[in-house]
């Protein structure tokens, strides 16, 4: 059982991300980090294709996507700072520094309530 369980049947792919973060939250930080951050990508590039309201940048980087004004405008300003938070913590893992298991369990929080926004 998983707190991403509403996810499995629409969302394989996310739910697998999501769910192998949080097993992995308290034992590995900096995998955790990581895999918050590609479910987050997924989840936005999900979004781009979906949503009709949003017009996907040149650039599709996650941080040039969660930029563009059009996305910024679907979320109150707090959970923009979350999922950046949560791009900013997954970046750090990728390159090799460190995250602690609070930031590692800050970004499956802040995951949790991003994808359930979505």
């Amino acid at each position: 059982m998983t707190n991403f369980d509403f996810l499995q049947t629409e969302f394989p792919s996310i739910f697998q991300e999501a769910s192998d973060a949080e097993k992995h939250a308290i034992t590995a930080p900096r995998y955790c980090a990581l895999l918050c951050r590609t479910a987050l990508e997924k989840t936005v590039h999900w979004l781009y294709e979906n949503d009709t309201d949003l017009q996907q940048p040149y650039d599709t980087k996650l941080a040039s996507l969660i930029h563009e004004q059009c996305f910024r405008d679907m979320l109150k300003p707090s959970m923009f700072r979350e999922i950046d938070a949560i791009r900013l913590a997954g970046n750090n893992a990728a390159h090799g520094k460190s995250v602690s298991r609070n930031e590692a369990i800050t970004s499956l929080k802040y995951l949790f309530c991003f994808l359930s926004f979505v």
